[in-house]
């Protein structure tokens, strides 16, 4: 097993022991669902690479300074990677978890987050019809 292996593991052992609600966000398309923490299981051998958040500007939702989307970037921890959807050629089509880490780190003027990304065509037929 090789140290990026572990890491990932450490962080989804840690976040399954310390975020359930969390891991329980789905995303459901007509009859199909799927949980966070599955697509975290199915993603755990893609390596964390960090990621301009100036590339990720145009990318990330913006709430318009809603007070409780303000709360949910505040409180927002950095320390988990940011889950990108890319098409075959590695362009960013759209941040699937992690647009208040990204809030966050562009509030603060931090030049990278730590990313996942995660080609849609590589998923699981499932998750392909769910995400994209």
């Amino acid at each position: 097993m090789n140290i990026k292996t572990i890491i990932n593991t450490t962080i989804i052992d840690f976040l399954n022991e310390n975020f359930v609600e969390g891991l329980e966000d789905k995303w459901t398309h007509n009859d199909t669902t799927i949980t966070l923490r599955q697509l975290l299981d199915i993603t755990k051998n893609i390596p964390i690479k960090n990621i301009s958040t100036e590339i990720l500007r145009s990318k990330v939702l913006d709430w318009d300074g809603n007070p409780e989307e303000i709360k949910k970037i505040e409180k927002s921890d950095l320390q988990y990677p940011v889950l990108i959807i890319v098409d075959d050629n590695n362009d960013i089509q759209y941040i699937l978890d992690g647009n208040h880490r990204v809030q966050k780190a562009i509030m603060y003027n931090l030049p990278n987050v730590q990313a996942k990304l995660i080609k849609l065509s590589e998923l699981p037929k499932e998750f392909q019809y769910v995400l994209g």
